[in-house]
């Protein structure tokens, strides 16, 4: 090994995977921005083993560092050095000899292989929270890589990834809308059987109605701004408002009852799906605000045709046989459901109404 005569230091320890050594150190954000210095991005695609850098993503990175100051997690970064290096053992047993110092000579070069956005992402909280300055970050180090060897690295260290489904990262979460919406299921036995926590898109053999992600979105449409401050006094308003919505689905109960299938329900009927909840999220923030009996008004949904083959429902929800899951579709059909109980429309909705019915008759 190469003796540095001067260098970069990190206490780490050795490893080895595939008959290849590398490294793991703990390194101090305040130092990220002096060891990466390398911009890849500059080069063309085959003289580089990385993607070009997405600006928009490093807004929300860093926005989730600063909102969870005190309970944010990071995996490791992954980096292969192109210099000079050398590890000093803390002594000769077989465990000692894993532990110790690496160090990285000045002139070697260090490229990032997975995670340029993270490291993006904290250099841009550092400035907006110095105090983030002596936290640190895990690095995985790998050495004398060749171009070819780094692509690959790249390429496999992304080769399995596997996004967390929306409703299972919801469950998960401890932000104010997300603790409201699982409060109100897991309070409920009825809900508890409706409402399927770790996925969104429920298949045909679902037994589950609708998904954690589909309430959570539309119990936002329902309360507006849920924050720290108010999320539990908004709870009882939810779980109020959710059941009388219950009360009143009759093949929402045959699911309670174990006498029918979420499946089932989404093959025949468009209340089984995200858009509906989400329009009924939309219609129930007009009742709060609006009506003092608003419960007299749901029970008006037991009479509604909820079958995907109803026209009324064509062009709003249901497009070429398909159910549609967009914010205009819950407005569209919202707009519908508000009809049918005999609701007024608000100006913004007799808007939307009319250029709907004038694009459906192609004026």
């Amino acid at each position: 090994m190469n003796q540095i005569v001067s260098g970069t230091s990190f206490p780490a320890i050795k490893g080895m995977q595939a008959k290849t050594e590398y490294y793991i150190v703990m390194c101090p954000l305040k130092r990220l921005s002096k060891i990466f210095t390398l911009d890849e991005g500059q080069l063309p695609v085959d003289q580089r083993a990385q993607r070009l850098i997405n600006e928009e993503r490093i807004p929300d990175i860093t926005n989730y560092i600063l909102d969870s100051r005190d309970n944010y997690v990071f995996s490791a970064l992954t980096a292969c050095i192109d210099g000079v290096i050398e590890f000093i053992s803390v002594g000769e047993s077989k465990h000692e000899q894993k532990i110790g110092t690496l160090v990285i000579d000045e002139d070697a070069e260090i490229y990032i292989t997975d995670g340029q956005h993270r490291n993006a992402a904290i250099l841009e909280a550092l400035k907006a929270d110095p105090t983030l300055a002596d936290e640190t970050i895990s690095v995985v180090f790998f050495t004398n890589k060749s171009l070819e060897e780094r692509q690959r690295i790249f390429k496999d260290l992304n080769l399995y990834p596997v996004k967390t489904d929306s409703s299972l990262s919801i469950t998960y979460d401890d932000k104010p809308d997300a603790i409201l919406s699982k409060t109100i299921i897991f309070r409920s036995e009825q809900f508890t059987k409706l409402v399927h926590m770790e996925k969104s898109n429920l298949g045909p053999r679902s037994k589950k109605l609708i998904s954690h992600s589909a309430v959570n979105k539309a119990s936002k449409y329902l309360l507006g701004t849920i924050t720290k401050s108010n999320y539990e006094s908004l709870i009882p308003v939810a779980y109020e408002f959710w059941h009388e919505v219950l009360k009143n689905m009759p093949a929402w109960q045959l699911v309670c009852d174990d006498k029918a299938s979420g499946g089932e329900l989404r093959d025949e009927s468009i209340h089984a799906h995200a858009v509906t909840f989400h329009a009924l999220g939309l219609l129930g923030f007009y009742l709060l605000k609006n009506e003092t009996k608003w419960q007299n008004k749901l029970k008006g949904l037991q009479n509604i045709n909820w079958s995907r083959n109803n026209p009324d429902w064509t062009g709003r929800c249901v497009i070429n046989n398909s159910m549609t899951n967009n914010r205009k579709a819950a407005e569209l059909t919202c707009i519908q459901i508000k009809t049918k109980l005999n609701i007024p429309l608000t100006e913004k909705e007799v808007s939307v109404e009319k250029t709907f019915t004038e694009e459906r008759n192609g004026y």
